[in-house]
């Protein structure tokens, strides 16, 4: 990629220690070396960090997953603090940013977590920032581009990487199953992509313990017989796929996978997801591990990871070069 073709310098990239993995992967991509930052934590564990890489005149880019594993927004901040003044210019990149699924009032007395982040990420010092498969569309416009340097906000969608893959595997299934109405638009603007069927999962909750009735809830359409393919967003605690699998094959369905990009996985995400693997409850699962997935090793083989660092290089790339994201709009 042309990494000089810009009125902000050459590009250097730093990679946070938040998915080193995907960093280096991305660097590869990018043909370029990663500026060195020292990052660690003092003794009581407060973050420690340290710019080694010169940055001056450069055009720095921050690779980050804003997961909730340590706090990756104030690893950010710091890490914009140490180039502040130097840099010609400074733009993040976040494969993930935390706390989408608060993102409005539920219930009396909440807050919104994500607006906050929203706000710290903003404030950060940063000019440009690329955010991927936000949970709503409205999370790109909790950032404030009105009061700091920030002035563009990039909402592009790694959802394409597995359609793409889904186009290309097409024989894997027959249909696309939507796990609840709230999803049924993206699932059916995929279908249509896809150009195979669609149905949809009514919900059924028990009016006293509000658990969803397996028994009770309905598909609208027809799975019976048929590979069905469901994609979502995230993926936390995997009560959603467990009902959704569940119904769907309670309705027939032969085989289901789960295409989702971001593993936000709880910590009792592999108990309860890796022995409905094991005992074929869900046939497979496809994801683009925008969070480090822990415990590799010991999943199920039909969970298989998808690499998004080509997409996520080829979004630094366009900003770097000021050039068009139109090519990556996804309608979805």
């Amino acid at each position: 990629m042309d990494n000089n073709g810009s009125g902000f310098g050459k590009l250097g990239l730093i990679i946070a220690d938040s998915h080193s993995a995907l960093g280096l992967e991305v660097a590869a991509k990018l043909k370029v070396t990663p500026l060195e930052v020292e990052s660690k934590p003092f003794p009581n564990g407060e973050l420690d960090l340290r710019r080694i890489s010169d940055v001056s005149g450069l055009d720095v880019c921050i690779l980050s997953s804003l997961h909730a594993g340590y706090d990756t927004v104030r690893e950010l901040r710091l890490i914009c603090s140490s180039i502040r003044g130097s840099a010609a210019r400074v733009f993040g990149v976040f494969p993930f940013v935390r706390d989408g699924k608060s993102d409005h009032v539920k219930r009396f007395g909440e807050t919104v977590a994500y607006k906050d982040t929203a706000m710290q990420i903003s404030s950060s010092g940063l000019d440009v920032i690329a955010i991927f498969d936000q949970h709503s569309s409205q999370h790109p416009y909790f950032y404030d581009t009105t009061h700091y340097r920030l002035r563009i906000v990039h909402h592009v969608y790694l959802m394409r990487i597995l359609i793409e893959y889904a186009m290309a595997h097409s024989d894997l299934f027959d249909s696309v199953l939507a796990l609840d109405d709230g999803g049924f638009k993206r699932n059916k603007k995929i279908a249509e992509m896809l150009k195979k069927p669609v149905s949809f999962i009514v919900k059924e909750r028990d009016p006293d313990t509000r658990e969803i009735s397996i028994e009770k809830s309905k598909i609208v359409g027809n799975v019976a017989g048929q590979k069905v393919a469901a994609f979502d967003d995230m993926l936390q605690g995997g009560g959603t796929l467990e009902t959704g699998a569940k119904i769907a094959k309670r309705y027939g369905a032969k085989e289901i996978s789960f295409f989702v990009v971001h593993n936000d996985f709880t910590p009792t995400t592999f108990n309860r997801i890796n022995p409905l693997l094991e005992d074929g409850t869900i046939d497979r699962i496809f994801i683009l591990e925008t969070i480090p997935l822990k415990d590799r090793k010991k999943w199920h083989k039909n969970l298989t990871v998808i690499s998004p660092a080509a997409l996520i290089a080829d979004v630094i790339n366009r900003i770097h070069t000021e050039g068009h994201m139109r090519e990556l709009f996804l309608e979805i």
